[in-house]
């Protein structure tokens, strides 16, 4: 009997267990070029998560009622911030792969994280520099869920609920497309302090600058988290 070529076998059979796996990952790096999960975070189209232990923005917040485009309009929060420092962050979005004549490959997830430092990092941290950084975050959010959130305010600078949605205090924090007279929070009165903060979005956009220590973008097969 012809002695089987052990190294030759072992590499195909890893080729073709290999096979899914890769094409499932072409298949979300297309999807990415085609927008379906655009490598800017713009993923009207794919609900995800965005989550991170603590987020500090020393200018402030600011929300308006606003509609998205995900499988049909749907109402939404968009919320923005100038500037904020957070303590890691996890974005988690999960996509079914079907392909022609392969099939369906299943359920997918795509992961982009930065992780919180094994010291947490306080919000004066957080505004001193330390940790992400990102400037003109806006979100698209069905639900923006905290443990504690603190909005500072003063007198002389103060919060409004009911701001108009087109208010300079809300433009200032990157949400540039308010609709006059309608309902909008201003909340740049002052630094806000949010911890654990998980958001159910549609998109996230990022203007300026963003600096992400340590960062990993990983795919897994089923609906696996950071």
């Amino acid at each position: 009997m012809q002695e089987e070529i052990r190294g030759v076998t072992r590499w195909r059979r890893s080729a073709f267990l290999a096979l899914p796996a890769t094409v499932a990952i072409g298949a979300m790096a297309t999807a990415m070029v085609q927008g379906a999960l655009a490598a800017n975070l713009s993923l009207t189209s794919v609900p995800f998560t965005l989550s991170s232990k603590t987020m500090a923005a020393p200018q402030g917040i600011g929300a308006v009622m606003h509609t998205v485009d995900a499988g049909g309009p749907k109402g939404a929060a968009e919320v923005g911030l100038a500037k904020a420092g957070l303590d890691g962050i996890c974005v988690h979005a999960v996509q079914s792969v079907n392909l022609p004549v392969i099939g369906n490959l299943g359920t997918w997830s795509l992961n982009i994280s930065s992780p919180a430092a094994a010291t947490p990092l306080t919000s004066d941290q957080l505004v001193a520099g330390a940790g992400l950084q990102a400037n003109k975050l806006v979100l698209d959010a069905q639900a923006l869920k905290a443990s504690t959130a603190t909005l500072h305010a003063s007198d002389g600078s103060p919060n409004v609920i009911g701001a108009a949605a087109d208010s300079e205090g809300i433009k200032s924090t990157g949400i540039t497309d308010g609709t006059p007279g309608q309902f909008g929070l201003d909340a740049t009165g002052g630094r806000t302090d949010i911890k654990n903060l998980n958001a159910d979005a549609n998109a996230a956009t990022i203007s300026g600058a963003i600096t992400l220590p340590d960062l990993a973008i990983g795919i897994a097969h089923g609906d696996k988290g950071c």
